[in-house]
This record gives C-alpha cells, structure tokens and sequence, in this order.
C-alpha cells in the first residue's frame, strides 16, 4: 500500500495524509494531479506492506520525497 503524505509548516506533524492506492501509478497520478493545482506541493510517498516491528508500529519505507 502506498500512501502519499502532503508536508505542512503549521501542523504538529508536519504531515497530512492525502490518499492511500494499492497501485504506485495512482498514486503519481493523484500528485500530478495536486502539482497540476499548486506548483509549491511538496509530498512524501511511503510504502507499508503491513509489517511491524518490535514495538508494534508500522514498517514503512520512504518511496520519494521532495
């Protein structure tokens, strides 16, 4: 599963979650999508594939980012 995560400077978590695909090209999509709208979109697009570690938290890997 891929979610796409859209920074924020005003925000506790710096994060805000915009959308979850299983596909990665949806997920391109809906960036172009949101580029198409404000040019300054900055995002992160994460990978979870329901793993967890010792903790209990999510593994996610950072797909890209800019």
């Amino acid at each position: 599963m891929y979610q796409i995560y859209m920074k924020t400077e005003t925000s506790f978590d710096h994060k805000k979650l915009i959308g979850e695909f299983n596909d990665i090209d949806k997920a391109y999509e809906k960036i172009e999508a949101e580029l198409a709208k404000d040019k300054d979109f900055k995002y992160v697009i994460e990978e979870t594939t329901g793993s967890v570690d010792i903790y209990g938290e999510l593994i996610v890997d950072t797909v890209e980012e800019n």
